[in-house]
């Protein structure tokens, strides 16, 4: 198998005294998306600063189209960056903006205009070529500033905070604008977000981090379906958590003992019999009159076509959403269940 376009082998740095990227190793195929996702301080922007250039690793080694590129400069890494809250320059038109860093490259005026007009189109920004700066909303000109970056065909393409200087209303331009520029050329780019929704949404594959390390990588569905720990499952979505204990398989398919009875759920083949921790999602969560979870209804949240429930349980809050009508109200009483394949068994210690 050929290797990956980049990556990082046991890359680990510091910054100010500390640790921030601890043993990091990611390999990253041409022409995909990868998104660091994670909560603040995790190493995300680190990663890019170090991919950029700008932060050399204690230990370790990163490899970019097959060269090294450990200790190379950044102006030699063929590497284009947007950084979270990057400018523009006021006194040029947006086509102007956009073609800057193919005229520092040495190309030509007519090179230069129609890959900068080509960039704008595949963002569908191109009616924005003969404005100013001053003139656009924080939507476009985070896409002005994403065009910038794809038409410079970069070998790799950062980007710190997607969506993140946009409305909420704007975001999904933004993400749109974002597939766009990496889309036609086939560029193979690094994400660096906390938005679960734009890693999710972004990237062909996610890689979670926590303290400067990677907790699970893998395709979005994949982290969100099968997380290897209580914080992946976490920050990856609402998730109910229920202690429970592996009692045996079914071939695909586990037996766990529950507070209220035992229920079926997938398990990694790693997991042995014993403590466990059982993760369902609330929409995975169905009204069972057999079901293993029963208890009164606490609270009740009217979402239109579901409604999200909360049962007052012992252990804890159990949330569900149910395409129930009407709905039920607070203090009934419910039994609720799932399919096994809704369902995920973790360690008890993750």
């Amino acid at each position: 198998m050929a290797e990956a376009h980049l990556v990082l082998d046991r890359v680990s740095a510091r910054w100010r005294g500390r640790t921030v990227l601890d043993a990091l190793s990611l390999a990253v195929p041409r022409g995909q998306t990868l998104a660091l996702l994670g909560p603040e301080g995790a190493g995300k922007t680190a990663a890019l600063l170090l991919l950029a250039g700008f932060l050399r690793p204690s230990l370790g080694a990163v490899r970019l189209a097959g060269r090294d590129i450990t200790v190379t400069a950044p102006e030699r890494r063929d590497i284009a960056m947007v950084f979270d809250g990057d400018t523009l320059f006021p006194h040029l038109s947006v086509l102007d903006n956009v073609g800057f860093g193919l005229k520092m490259r040495g190309i030509g005026r007519r090179e230069r205009h129609e890959r900068a007009q080509a960039a704008l189109t595949a963002l569908g920004i191109a009616a924005l070529a003969g404005r100013h700066p001053a003139r656009l909303d924080a939507a476009e000109r985070r896409l002005v500033v994403l065009a910038r970056a794809a038409a410079a065909r970069p070998a790799l393409l950062l980007i710190d905070e997607p969506a993140a200087p946009a409305e909420a209303p704007q975001r999904e331009a933004v993400r749109a604008g974002l597939g766009a520029a990496i889309g036609p050329e086939h560029t193979t780019a690094i994400l660096a977000t906390h938005d679960r929704e734009a890693a999710f949404a972004l990237a062909d594959s996610v890689a979670l981090l926590r303290g400067g390390a990677v907790q699970q990588v893998g395709p979005p569905r994949v982290l969100f379906e099968r997380p290897a720990s209580r914080f992946v499952a976490s920050f990856t979505g609402d998730c109910n958590l229920i202690a429970a204990t592996l009692l045996g398989r079914d071939g695909e398919t586990a037996r766990v003992a529950l507070p209220g009875g035992t229920a079926g759920a997938r398990a990694p083949a790693s997991l042995a019999a014993g403590p466990v921790l059982l993760c369902i999602r609330p929409h995975g969560v169905r009204l069972d009159p057999a079901g293993p979870v029963r208890g009164p209804v606490a609270a009740v949240s009217y979402l239109g076509a579901r409604t999200r429930i909360t049962l007052g349980l012992a252990e804890g809050p159990f949330t569900a959403e149910l395409a129930q009508a009407p709905p039920p109200a607070r203090g009934d009483v419910l039994a609720l269940g799932w399919d096994p394949a809704d369902a995920w068994l973790l360690p008890a210690d993750g």
